[in-house]
């Protein structure tokens, strides 16, 4: 089969949905698959993956962190010209929820293809913290919908997502807590669970590996650093919860200034060691080499992709949400019993003195093998072949129509 990936967000820039889109490629692609993802163009790309030269990039507008396109005509016939000196592509998978979204809907409706849908974004959540003026980018986006996919009545994030819903064949989630939120929309028909997978390769090879040694516990927290993450709200509990470990932050951000100077403020600069954007197998690395990884965001991620990593190299997890934790095996979280720092210096408190102490850890999960999430998802691209086919509302598919 021929992929086209539609997404918001170049793959070769930072974030777990790149790094997720880059390891379903590479899966699908060893079972023989071809892959294409079309996503906004971007001169800011980090080391984890290199773009493909056959991937259709569009033009875009970088606003800090992230890229911002648009749909419509224009970039219709844009998207259209470079598939077309591609094989025909069989099925289209969305994985994203904005323009990326907008413009794979469009792309499947005027070739008339199965789509299928991974809903990778809490918009609700998500938008406000990354964006000034959120009512006003609300409407602006309730808007964008009713005009790239003919949608009506758009008044809500439920109607907005139902826009979408109505019109995939097969919806995806990438975590329990997340397809629960999207039932909550209103939509009925099936959500299918299938996590952001880690690389079998490479787990592999670290758990093969026997730990580095150190000094004392190393509680290693990854991943963007911007307010949503709350990562200064994890050194405010390491600083309550008087532990002898250090700190080890992967990843790099707009709010890492004032990270530093948060750790610098409560004292314990001397304990925190920031490492930067690196590899993505670096950060598999020093997972494997910590003794905890630690997630302190609430209420915004959708899926834990840094836990999942951390889990099949066999570290244990810290967590203030509760949602996460619940797709994860028990014997791997630790999560804080209450949303509070003070809870949290606990849960952190806790971990340090007394399991960490007992130096018991558990065996390294497989669970989220990538291998397995592949062979999933192409059931679920039959399984939208299979719909397609016979969907008794073929206005939906939008034939070979153009929207305005």
């Amino acid at each position: 089969m021929h992929i086209g990936f539609f997404s918001d967000q170049h793959p070769a820039t930072l974030g777990g949905l790149q790094v997720s889109l880059e390891l379903q490629r590479k899966y699908l692609q060893r079972r023989g698959h071809s892959v294409t993802v079309c996503a906004p163009n971007s001169k800011h790309t980090t080391p984890p993956f290199p773009a493909e030269t056959n991937d259709v990039p569009l033009g875009a507008v970088r606003v800090g962190e992230h890229s911002f396109t648009l749909a419509g005509t224009r970039f219709d016939d844009t998207i259209d010209l470079a598939f077309a000196s591609k094989p025909p592509v069989d099925c289209v998978h969305v994985q994203g929820d904005l323009w990326g979204a907008w413009n794979g809907y469009r792309f499947a409706a005027r070739h008339d293809l199965p789509l299928v849908h991974t809903t990778h974004t809490n918009i609700e959540v998500g938008l406000p913290a990354i964006l000034p003026f959120p009512r006003a980018v609300f409407r602006l986006l309730f808007s964008a919908q009713q005009r790239f996919l003919n949608a009506s009545k758009v008044r809500s994030i439920a109607d907005y997502t139902r826009a979408f819903a109505e019109r995939a064949d097969i919806v995806i989630a990438p975590s329990t807590h997340f397809a629960q939120r999207l039932r909550g929309y209103g939509i009925d028909k099936e959500i299918w669970v299938v996590p952001t997978g880690v690389d079998d390769e490479l787990i592999q090879a670290l758990v093969s590996e026997p730990r580095a040694p150190r000094k004392r516990p190393i509680l290693l927290w990854p991943g963007r650093i911007s307010q949503e993450k709350r990562i200064s709200d994890f050194f405010e509990a390491f600083h309550q919860a008087s532990v002898d470990a250090d700190i080890h932050v992967y990843g790099s951000g707009v709010d890492l200034i004032n990270a530093q100077k948060r750790a610098a403020d409560l004292g314990i600069a001397n304990r925190v060691y920031f490492f930067g954007a690196v590899s993505h197998q670096r950060v598999l690395t020093a997972m494997r080499n910590a003794d905890a990884v630690v997630q302190s965001s609430l209420g915004y991620e959708t899926q834990g992709l840094t836990v999942y990593e951390a889990v099949s190299v066999g570290t244990p997890v810290i967590l203030r949400d509760r949602n996460i934790a619940a797709d994860l095996p028990a014997e791997f979280s630790r999560v804080a019993a209450n949303e509070s720092i003070d809870a949290f210096a606990s849960a952190i408190r806790e971990f340090v003195q007394f399991e960490h102490e007992a130096g018991v850890r558990p065996k390294p999960s497989n669970q989220f093998a990538q291998s397995h999430q592949t062979r999933r998802l192409e059931t679920l691209y039959r399984e939208a072949w299979s719909i397609h086919e016979k969907s008794a509302f073929p206005e939906q598919s939008g034939g070979n129509q153009r929207a305005a």
